[in-house]
């Protein structure tokens, strides 16, 4: 896959479908921050748009549809406005969207809004929760399934790895997006047992075979530590 070519395909047919109305296009996420995973990871779109009514809905569709026929998840497609209006219900990814892009279309060039960190702290419980809630509900059900339950954790860590940047950086601890020096960060300031995670990573990056690891006995390290980034997220 050349994410090259693909980007200026979308780029083309963005300008071709909105015209004028177009703004930006950003490549965000893994892709941008060079924590790509080929076959693994997605690639992640803001498109914004001068105005989004219904007429923008319609003509956006073909585009978007191509997309995802494509293989990846819909971009996301808001106004200027919209987009900065949102810092205080979604600070976490307006956060690294600024922090860390690529202009597909136009120059990003927006002035980051300020974030609260209240609120930044309240997404950051409440994504830590929802997920943990949610590594329980499927965890269940592949306790007998190694090697299902090695996928689970594999699919899952990304999310946990930007949660774990977010709560380094309401610590004052100044994280990059490189997740290996994040984990080491953590261990250092937060005092996490780290080993679970990166072992997961290098099975997800090829590095460890899968049958090297003993799924269900790594599952309860990893769980672990998943519980004390809520419990520290609950006492920031």
């Amino acid at each position: 896959m050349d994410i090259d070519k693909l980007l200026e395909q979308f780029s083309k047919r963005a300008q071709e479908a909105l015209g004028g109305r177009l703004k930006h296009v950003v490549l965000y996420g893994s892709a941008a921050t060079g924590e790509f995973d080929p076959g693994r990871s997605d690639i992640n779109l803001l498109v914004l748009v001068d105005g989004l009514g219904f007429e923008v809905l319609q003509d956006a569709r073909p585009l978007l549809q191509w997309w995802v026929g494509q293989g990846y998840s819909w971009p996301l497609l808001l106004s200027v406005d919209e987009f900065l209006a949102s810092a205080d219900v979604f600070p976490m990814e307006v956060t690294d969207i600024f922090a860390a892009h690529r202009d597909v279309y136009g120059v990003f060039t927006l002035e980051a809004p300020k974030i609260d960190a209240a609120l930044h702290r309240a997404q950051l419980e409440h994504e830590l929760r929802s997920k943990l809630l949610r590594l329980r509900q499927k965890a269940i059900a592949l306790l007998d399934q190694p090697k299902e339950l090695l996928r689970l954790m594999e699919n899952a860590l990304p999310t946990f790895l930007l949660l774990l940047r977010h709560l380094l950086l309401l610590g004052g601890h100044k994280p990059g997006f490189a997740r290996r020096e994040n984990l080491k960060l953590a261990e250092e300031k937060l005092g996490l047992e780290v080993a679970p995670f990166a072992t997961v990573l290098d099975t997800r990056q090829g590095h460890v075979s899968p049958k090297t690891v003993d799924s269900v006995q790594l599952f309860q390290s990893y769980l672990a530590q998943v519980q004390a980034m809520v419990q520290l997220a609950d006492r920031l």
